[in-house]
């Protein structure tokens, strides 16, 4: 999947610039935010790990009417979206029962440019002079692993800085051509008078960029140039300083914050930095283990005081305690005898003989059935573990999302998205549209449930617009 910016995807981006609260997280790093979270509202902030809504933390976050825009300003749809994409999700949220309701998400670019070395062996490669590691819970993009990429092969990559500087790739994307050139980690060796740092194995040369914030060792910064490095030399067209919360944004005091990153030290007093965010866990309760060691994946949540994360829960090792989630419909099925691969939210799935089926079983899995799947990401393929066939049920908490063209339009209560009939007959719609607003071609976002014919029940439609020409 190549990522789409499309400029009639959302409203607009002004009034998306003041309503975002935060955006940015992660290895993407960095991102534009005009504005703070209000107090007393939740930010959640890492990769996406499943869909139907979006899924940030362990937090089903409904996303349908939601403000959602990538770290330059421009808007993002659902479609564009994809598992181990690095998200900052503004809302209400309640972790008892894993729901939330979006008002604002962003996305957050990964460092994007060509490979210049793999090491298939050790699981890594250089992009831009900045060492990407990968694990079994890394997903692909355009290629089904590792090893189908070459030297040359223009990337994006999504994920968590390390300590070291090193990126933990949560998503490789194989782009077909190569835009510009992102670079996202933190700095060193500045030189005030060359106007050049380093990043990770390569130097950046600022010269002629336009610099937003105050440059220092040690502090993360986004860097955009038009072409590639020169002999290891970067020239930058633009230099953005990342410092706050939720990984270099900006969240307003006494804000409820959950994030997920690695510890780059063990705690001191207390006290340690979390991929770049401050963190006091000396009143956290802990669960996973005991202590944090540098170089640990962790999730934490608490209230940001407007300086430090003062945390109540810390998750050590939350790499291996995520599931994978996906909310929806079948769009398409194939057997081979011993595996069923079907595809819901555009995520391929792997259903096997050791996956566990609740109200039904692995033969009553058909194109257009409801199902709630969860598993894991292996060497880049999301195993089922558990699938729950939901088809027919229209009860409190068997909602989801979907999205993408409609199609067969008759009226309002007779259309068809991804080839499932809709009725829109009493849906909200969002952003001041109507039904009037709806057409064959048009791209919609929308809420709701199946009923026991079949048919999506829609409770909210967002609709975005005709795709460009």
């Amino acid at each position: 999947m190549n990522f789409k910016l499309n400029p009639w995807a959302c409203g607009p981006v002004a009034a998306l610039a003041v309503a975002l609260a935060v955006v940015g997280c992660g290895g993407g790093g960095g991102g534009s935010s005009s504005g703070t979270v209000a107090p007393t509202s939740s930010v959640y902030s890492g990769p996406i790990t499943g869909f139907g809504s979006v899924i940030v933390n362990g937090v089903r976050f409904d996303t349908v009417g939601a403000n959602t825009v990538d770290d330059d300003g421009n808007p993002v749809r659902l479609e564009d979206l994809r598992l181990g994409m690095m998200v900052t999700v503004g809302g209400d949220a309640d972790d008892a029962t894993s729901r939330g309701t979006a008002t604002q998400l962003s996305l957050t670019h990964g460092t994007e440019g060509l490979i210049t070395s793999i090491n298939t062996g050790a699981g890594t490669l250089v992009l831009l002079g900045q060492t990407v590691t990968t694990n079994a819970s890394t997903i692909y993009e355009g290629v089904a692993t590792l090893a189908d990429l070459v030297v040359g092969d223009p990337i994006e990559v999504y994920g968590v800085l390390q300590s070291d500087n090193t990126l933990l790739a949560t998503l490789i994307e194989k782009k077909s051509g190569l835009l510009g050139v992102r670079l996202v980690g933190r700095m060193s060796a500045l030189d005030t008078t060359a106007k050049t740092f380093v990043v990770g194995g390569l130097t950046v040369d600022y010269n002629t960029a336009g610099v937003t914030g105050t440059l220092g060792d040690g502090k993360r910064v986004k860097v955009k140039a038009s072409a590639g490095p020169v002999a290891g030399v970067l020239t930058a067209t633009s230099v953005k300083v990342n410092e706050g919360a939720a990984n270099g944004e900006n969240v307003a005091a006494n804000s409820y914050l959950k994030l997920k990153g690695i510890a780059e030290t063990a705690p001191v007093n207390g006290l340690l930095k979390v991929s770049g965010t401050p963190v006091d866990v000396s009143a956290a309760r802990f669960e996973g283990g005991s202590s944090i060691a540098a170089g640990q994946f962790i999730k934490v949540k608490g209230i940001w005081d407007g300086s430090v994360l003062k945390a109540t829960k810390v998750q050590v090792g939350a790499d291996d305690n995520d599931r994978n989630e996906l909310y929806g419909a079948v769009s398409s099925l194939t057997t081979d005898g011993t595996t069923t691969t079907i595809v819901v939210h555009d995520v391929t799935v792997s259903v096997t003989a050791d996956t566990v089926f609740e109200h039904g079983n692995i033969g009553l899995l058909a194109v257009g059935s409801y199902v709630e799947i969860k598993g894991h990401v292996v060497d880049g393929v999301l195993v089922a573990t558990k699938v729950e066939l939901k088809t027919g049920s229209d009860a409190t908490g068997h909602d989801f999302e979907d999205h993408g063209l409609v199609a067969d339009f008759v009226s309002v209560s007779s259309f068809k998205v991804n080839g499932v009939p809709v009725d829109a007959t009493n849906a909200i719609f969002e952003h001041g549209k109507s039904a009037a607003d709806l057409a064959n071609g048009v791209y919609v976002e929308i809420k709701g449930a199946l009923n026991a014919g079949g048919v999506f029940v829609a409770t909210k439609i967002e609709v975005k617009g005709h795709p460009p020409v």
